[in-house]
């Protein structure tokens, strides 16, 4: 793994990996940061318009608000780009503006990795197709198994984090543990 890679990401992606950290439930793996390393390994660009979607996130005082609160804190890793002129409408593929403008700038830039979370629906597949037949899409859970692979991240902390989320944002149980299985075997 190139500590260069390009990476672009959304607003989902963004705010799952800084949950765990803001969870204090005793169900949340703790001793490590996962946004903090995306961060740190890859080349993160995003939309202006994650950001917004971000901030308006805020202000909640739950979880969720926490969570954002967090990539706020951290934005200042993050490269942004202001797309809104340079796209058209959303995609017609049921996507919504942020995964759209995610994408056109994925292509826009070249990037080496595209990060989605949407891997439980058919939107996975809409994806895949509307970034130009170029093989960069990747899973946040996929993600999280290479910076343990890598030692950017603790495995223990990792396979705990995946059971966390399969628990707790219903991720795929069955394409976790095969991930599980192919990078994190005990």
């Amino acid at each position: 793994m190139s500590e260069n890679a390009v990476a672009v990401v959304y607003t989902n992606v963004l705010l799952n990996l800084a949950t765990p950290v803001v969870d204090n439930r005793l169900t949340a793996p703790s001793g490590a940061d996962p946004l903090k390393a995306l961060l740190i390994a890859y080349d993160i660009h995003t939309p202006a318009s994650v950001l917004g979607e971000i901030t308006e996130a805020t202000g909640s005082g739950d979880l969720l608000s926490a969570a954002a609160d967090l990539v706020l804190q951290a934005a200042h890793h993050l490269t942004t780009h202001d797309v809104d002129n340079r796209t058209d409408d959303p995609l017609d593929y049921g996507l919504d503006r942020g995964e759209s403008e995610g994408i056109w700038l994925a292509n826009e830039l070249e990037a080496d990795l595209f990060i989605t979370d949407e891997f439980n629906t058919t939107n996975y597949l809409f994806i895949t197709l509307a970034l130009n037949d170029r093989n960069i899409l990747f899973t946040t859970p996929h993600i999280l198994c290479t910076l343990a692979t890598h030692d950017i991240l603790p495995v223990g902390y990792v396979r705990a984090a995946l059971t966390y989320y399969v628990e707790t944002k219903s991720w795929d149980a069955q394409y976790v543990a095969q991930l599980r299985q192919q990078y994190l075997p005990d």
